[in-house]
């Protein structure tokens, strides 16, 4: 694997470049929690049929179906601060043109969705070379440490800080909401500007004639990805997961908010799906040190566990303190899940693979996303809510053994070893612009 990096960079420069990284991301998803709430409110305030405010969610978290793939492709090819500093601004200019449009009431409802599709493509371009650029900047034995920092922030600034400070920014005005989300994206490409050197892959492969080939770059990315048994089947089981884990988002709030079983008023149901993003924080914080005491293999497994136990909950229970328990352990989960699992892949995947596997793996947790939304609905609507619960229970444990056996195979100790042979030559540091 080579990439167009220097061993003998000083290690400060690196720790400078993923602070600055670091800081991109979150004031990145500090913006995201801002906007995504605030992106429905503008359509409220357009038409009251929920099919076309719904509309603006579908225009936001389409692009990750679309372009996760292209996105990953992309991110291998050029240098990758670049296109995330380009993805910000883009942003950026795309909040300024609503919140004009806003002040002076001309924004259409179509173009609200043209700006919810802009902004997503953006946020799948972004999101997906922000992990192919973590590996450049951090040393080798740092790599749980850094994802921990990273999925940690994202989830404060996303799930925590964003949504209620739009909340308060959207009560002043729809604009001053729109508005401070702009800020934020440029606050991100101000932060991003501050890392030197180069972040594009020197071995990167070409098509036959040497052209810029995007699909024979997206097809090999596939055949990469199948061919890396382990990461493969650990990349499906993480997709089954983020399924079920939608099937449960989408009822919940039937199931918990009165007159439903746990008789909850919505301040309270706040407080229940706060306890995912408390979960997360704690999972994603804990997540190294709890790989060097008990392994990857016991924290990717018991990780797995604790998404059939959050499912399991409500179908046998309607007690809102165990479901609670039950919701911070699935945030757990998630959050030490998504360390654990990054960190192997970034310590494994060569350079010139890192966009297209994120892309991939993108792809793969996004797109469940919305099919297990769909089947839930149909379930709880054909048969039960408590239903869907069940039925996700039963495909987390399904899941949970396919997780086992992996993670106690010899190809898992030969990824393994893999993982830890890496550690071993010196970090490689980007080249001083």
């Amino acid at each position: 694997m080579q990439s167009d990096t220097q061993p003998s960079e000083p290690t400060t420069v690196g720790a400078r470049n993923f602070t600055a990284l670091w800081a991109g991301a979150a004031v990145t998803n500090l913006a995201d929690g801002v906007v995504k709430l605030t992106l429905p409110l503008v359509a409220v305030s357009m038409t009251d049929s929920p099919a076309l405010i719904a509309g603006v969610t579908l225009a936001n978290t389409l692009p990750w179906l679309l372009f996760s793939l292209p996105a990953g492709a992309l991110a291998d090819r050029v240098d990758r601060r670049r296109l995330m500093m380009t993805m910000a601004a883009a942003r950026a200019l795309v909040l300024a043109v609503l919140v004009g449009g806003i002040l002076a009431d001309i924004l259409p409802l179509v173009g609200l969705y043209a700006g919810a599709l802009l902004l997503g493509t953006a946020e799948v371009f972004a999101d997906t070379t922000r992990m192919s650029v973590v590996p450049m900047v951090v040393p080798r034995n740092r790599m749980e440490s850094a994802f921990a920092k990273l999925t940690a922030t994202e989830t404060a600034a996303n799930e925590f800080i964003g949504p209620p400070l739009g909340g308060l920014l959207a009560a002043a005005g729809l604009a001053v909401a729109l508005g401070a989300g702009g800020v934020g994206y440029a606050g991100a490409l101000l932060a991003l500007a501050t890392m030197t050197g180069h972040y594009r892959s020197t071995r990167y492969p070409r098509s036959a004639t040497g052209a810029f080939s995007l699909r024979a770059d997206i097809w090999e990315g596939i055949q990469y990805v199948w061919r890396e048994r382990v990461l493969r089947t650990l990349l499906l089981v993480a997709g089954a997961a983020s399924g079920c884990w939608a099937a449960w988002t989408a009822v919940i709030v039937v199931y918990a908010i009165a007159p439903g079983p746990m008789d909850l008023s919505r301040s309270e149901y706040g407080l229940l799906i706060g306890a995912l993003g408390v979960g997360g924080v704690v999972g994603a914080s804990a997540a190294p040190a709890l790989v060097r005491r008990l392994g990857r293999q016991v924290v990717l497994a018991t990780s797995m566990a604790s998404f059939a136990v959050l499912l399991a909950a409500p179908a046998i229970t309607s007690s809102p303190r165990l479901i609670a328990v039950t919701t911070v352990l699935g945030g757990a989960g998630s959050g030490a899940w998504n360390v654990t699992y990054s960190s192997l892949r970034a310590l494994v995947v060569p350079d010139e693979m890192m966009g297209r596997y994120s892309g991939v793996s993108r792809l793969t947790s996004w797109g469940s996303v919305p099919l297990g939304a769909l089947v839930a609905g149909f379930t709880a609507e054909l048969i039960s809510v408590r239903a869907v619960f069940l039925g996700g229970a039963a495909l987390c444990a399904l899941v949970l053994a396919a997780t086992l056996r992996t993670v106690t195979s010899p190809e898992f100790r030969r990824v393994e070893a893999r993982a830890t042979a890496s550690h071993q030559p010196a970090p490689a540091q980007p080249h001083r612009s």
